[in-house]
Formats: structure tokens, C-alpha cells, sequence
């Protein structure tokens, strides 16, 4: 029997069990009432605010969130928070520059403000990318998640990855997005009690004092790096010029601009944004805080430290030094984190694949055809995370190799919808050579850029640990500048866009004030 096994008691498993009949239970309540797409696929555009700020949230957190912050402060200190903090402050920025136009629009996916602007290869260019990512982040993050729970509680990896996404799957396929907006907001207060139950065991465990000393004494509160080296890890200059990149990404992602569509309106969108900030930059300073101890806590306690790496300190601590019941909350907040993650992955494939590829093939498809289909696929996109996550399962470094791809992939998109509402010249041309130039520049300082013994390396086939890399931090900046300016430059060699087009689709071309348009 091991460690995991022996920790946890019924109480535990109890609390584990209430949370996935609680989702389930959710699931069918929200069944009924589908008379459209527009119902099952943005809750009929009926939802308020703080539940739309809130299921945002939770759906872009996973375990991967929950675990791996405490261990970045524990081993680094605090300079990614920095970089997290500026992201995440860039948000409201988003209102102007997308939301605003989207949300009148009357558009499902926002892929589909692409194919107004531009065309349908460029629709289709993004949504493609989208899919292809989406479905190795959601495999990344099933597969860190079992492999965290096979830790805490014994259950075979396999079981989890199953478990997880099965789960996941059938309240999307039952309840559609009212069904994962309500449970997200669940999963939110779920994580955010868990992370506020473990800093209250660390807080009477040790003296908040003494642990803060530590932290100092160990040069754990840190600013970023004031340097131009591109291969420091966190540096001030990657903060200012990636980190909003990475924080606008978040709103122009479909997982995201999903939530925002569903609002009952404008208005309520924009708050739901506004409010964004607010809500999220407490966690990772809660996250940040739980590492911080526990870095003080074991310094303290060095005979208690029987973990391997700083990944591991965090389910260690949940482990061996909880109480009874709140062991069973943290892991179930663990699976929270991974199903609102997945629940949003599948349900947003869904809609791609409904708005972006089926009515485009398919214009004359009636919506109750299309509403049936987009059943059909929350299924097959669960199957396909299953499947993926269970394919990865021996891949070691697949986690952090995913992790890296979706920074540039934000850095993409991200100028692609800028080339879209922030100019009047760029074209569908400019805007296609732009994406892929911006992406395949990314993937090459990704995979062959390197420095060694101070001289720079443009095809480098040297070992990772013989060279250094340019820090994943600079990713979204890269791959935007490649998108944004080529794609801009290319736009000025060819023939401007007619101007009656770009009526309500730029920041120069404003709507009429009752902003009515429909896609």
C-alpha cells in the first residue's frame, strides 16, 4: 500500500465523490432547453457577468495551474509573478480592440471576425491551428493531472485520464455551455477554498513572519532581471513587451471569447472583462504565497522534505501534512482545475468545428442539424482527449513542450486579430503570409536558435543542455512581431481593401452606435 493510499481517509474520498455527482448533477439540470446552437453553444447569450468573469477564469486554470505555481515559487521565486501580473492587467485593453467588435457582430466563434475582415482561408488557417493545439493542451493537461492524482491518492494513471475526461465530457454533453459556465463557477470556489485551506495549515504550522524572513533571506522576493539577454528567463523587458501580448491572448482565444459572447449583453461583457483583473490576480499571489511557505516551512523542517523535486512539493505537503477532508478538497479541486479546462477545450472544438467548417461546407444545413451535431462532436473531441492523453502518457517532456507551443500560438493569433481591427490597409494576402511567417519563425528560435560559449547559433543541432535558449517568455513577442509586420508589409505590396467593407470591423471604421450588425 502506499503513502497516498494510507493518508487518505473516507472523509476524503466522500468529498471526492460529492464533487463529480455535484457536475453531473449540474449536467442534467441544464439538458433541457436547447432550441438552437445558439443556446447550446453560448447558453442563448443569457448569462451575467460575474459568472461569465468567473467561468473565464476558472476554465483557463488546470491542475497543471494548482500545482506547478507553489513549485515555481518554491524553486524561482517571484519573478514570474511579475510577468503574470502585467498579462493580466493588459486584459481590459481587450475591450477596445476586440470585444467590442465581436460582441456586435453577433459571431459564435471568433475565428469567424476573420472571415469578415479577411476570408475564409484565414478563418480556416487560424481555426486549424486552434484545433491542432487545443487538442495537445487538453491531452497535456488530462495526462499532468492523472499523474499528479496517481500520486496523491494511488489511482492507476490510466484510471484518471478516463476518469477525468469522461467526467468532463458528459455535463458538456448534457448541460452545454450553461452547464459549464455553472460548474465552472463551482470549480472556481472549489480551487480558491482549497488554495485559502492550505495557506490557513501553513499560517498555524509556522509563524507568517518567520517564513517571510526566510523567503527574503533566500532572495525569493526578486524582480526581473533589467537585461536585453534574450536567454534569462524572466527579464524586465519580456514583462513589458510579451507579457500583455500573452494577457490579450487570453481574450482573443475562442475558450475564452466564448465566455464573453454568452453575456446577455455588451455591457455585461465589458464588466465581465473589466472585472477580470480583480478576480484573477489574487490566485497566483495565493499560489505564489502557498510555494513561498513552503520553501520557509522546509528550510525549517528539512527531516520532513522526503520529495524529489520542487514539482512534487506541493502534492507532498497535501499529502502528508493535511487534515483529514481537506485533503480530499485540495484533490478534488485538482480535478476541478483539469475538467474546467477540458469541459471548455471540448466544447470550444465543438464550436469551431460547427462555425469555422461544417456551415461553411454546409450553408443550407438546417440549425437543428447543426445543434445535433454539436452533440455528437462534444463526444468526439472528449474521445480524441482521452485517446491523445493516453498516447502522451510515456512522453516525459510532452508537458513542457506543449506548454511552450501555446505561448507562440497566442503571439499568432494575437497579431492576426490586430492586423484585422487595429489597421485599415492589411489584407487577406497579409494576413495569411503573416500568420504562418510568424509562427514558423517561433517554431525556428523554438527548435534551432541557440547560443553557446557566447556566440549565437541561427540552425543549431546542439544538445538543450550543452546550449542556451531563448526564454520561452519572449515566445508570444516573436511570433507577434513575425505576424503583425509581415503581415503588415505584405499587405502594403498589394491592393487595399475596399473601404465599404471594413465598416464596424476597425478601430478607424466605427459601427453605427446601435452596433446591430450579424454575422
Amino acid at each position: 500500500m502506499t503513502l497516498a493510499q494510507i493518508q487518505l481517509t473516507s472523509i476524503d474520498y466522500i468529498a471526492i465523490g460529492l464533487y463529480a455527482v455535484t457536475v453531473i448533477l449540474l449536467g442534467v439540470r441544464f439538458r433541457s432547453g436547447h432550441k438552437s446552437t445558439e443556446d447550446y453553444l453560448l447558453a442563448g447569450r443569457s448569462m451575467g457577468w460575474f459568472v461569465v468573469a468567473v467561468s473565464q477564469l476558472a476554465s483557463l486554470l488546470s491542475a497543471i495551474t494548482y500545482l506547478g505555481t507553489p513549485s515555481e515559487a518554491y524553486k524561482n521565486g517571484t519573478q514570474y509573478l511579475c510577468y503574470m501580473i502585467v498579462g493580466y492587467l493588459s486584459l481590459p485593453i481587450a475591450i477596445f480592440l476586440f470585444l467590442n467588435f465581436f460582441y456586435r457582430l453577433g459571431i459564435v466563434s471568433s475565428f469567424q471576425y476573420l472571415r469578415i475582415r479577411f476570408n475564409e482561408a484565414t478563418q480556416r488557417l487560424a481555426s486549424v491551428f486552434f484545433i491542432m493545439l487545443r487538442v495537445a493542451w487538453m491531452a497535456t493537461i488530462v495526462n499532468a493531472t492523472s499523474i499528479a492524482v496517481n500520486k496523491l491518492t494511488g489511482l492507476g494513471v490510466v484510471q484518471c485520464i478516463i476518469v477525468t475526461a469522461v467526467l468532463s465530457t458528459a455535463y458538456t454533453f448534457l448541460g452545454g455551455m450553461r452547464a459549464i459556465i455553472w460548474t465552472d463557477v463551482l470549480q472556481f470556489f472549489l480551487f480558491a477554498g482549497g488554495l485559502i485551506g492550505a495557506i490557513v495549515v501553513l499560517g498555524l504550522t509556522e509563524s507568517p513572519r518567520q517564513l517571510y524572513e526566510i523567503a527574503v533571506e533566500h532572495q525569493k522576493f526578486s524582480w526581473p532581471d533589467v537585461t536585453f539577454d534574450p536567454t534569462v528567463r524572466v527579464s524586465l523587458w519580456a514583462v513589458v513587451f510579451a507579457a500583455p501580448i500573452t494577457g490579450l491572448a487570453l481574450v482573443t482565444d475562442q475558450v475564452g471569447m466564448q465566455r464573453y459572447l454568452s453575456a446577455k449583453s455588451l455591457r455585461e461583457a465589458q464588466k465581465a472583462l473589466w472585472s477580470k483583473p480583480l478576480l484573477t490576480i489574487p490566485l497566483p499571489i495565493m499560489l505564489f504565497a502557498i510555494g513561498l511557505g513552503l520553501f520557509g516551512h522546509y528550510q525549517l523542517h528539512p527531516e520532513l522534505a522526503s520529495f524529489e523535486s520542487s514539482d512534487e512539493v506541493f502534492p507532498y505537503f497535501i499529502l502528508t501534512e493535511l487534515p483529514a477532508g481537506l485533503s480530499g478538497v485540495i484533490i478534488a479541486a485538482v480535478f476541478a482545475a483539469a475538467m474546467s479546462s477540458i469541459d471548455s477545450g471540448i466544447h470550444t472544438l465543438s464550436t469551431v468545428s460547427i462555425e469555422d467548417f461544417y456551415k461553411g461546407l454546409r450553408p443550407e444545413a438546417s440549425d437543428a442539424t447543426c445543434l445535433a451535431l454539436s452533440r455528437w462532436l462534444i463526444l468526439f473531441w472528449g474521445a480524441v482527449t482521452v485517446g491523445v492523453g493516453l498516447a502522451v502518457r510515456h512522453l516525459g517532456t510532452i508537458i513542457e513542450m506543449m506548454g511552450q507551443l501555446t505561448m507562440p500560438f497566442f503571439g499568432c493569433m494575437v497579431g492576426l486579430f490586430l492586423l484585422g481591427t487595429a489597421t485599415r490597409r492589411a489584407t487577406s494576402l497579409g494576413a495569411l503570409v503573416g500568420g504562418v511567417c510568424g509562427l514558423v519563425t517561433v517554431m525556428w528560435v523554438v527548435f534551432f536558435v541557440r547560443r553557446f560559449e557566447g556566440e549565437w547559433y541561427l540552425f543549431s543541432k546542439m544538445n538543450e543542455l550543452d546550449a542556451q535558449k531563448v526564454s520561452f517568455t519572449w515566445y508570444p513577442a516573436i511570433s507577434f512581431v513575425g505576424t503583425f509586420v509581415v503581415g503588415y508589409l505584405v499587405s502594403r505590396l498589394s491592393p487595399p481593401p475596399n473601404p465599404e467593407r471594413l465598416h464596424g470591423l476597425t478601430i478607424w471604421t466605427p459601427a453605427n452606435k446601435k452596433g446591430t450588425t450579424r454575422a
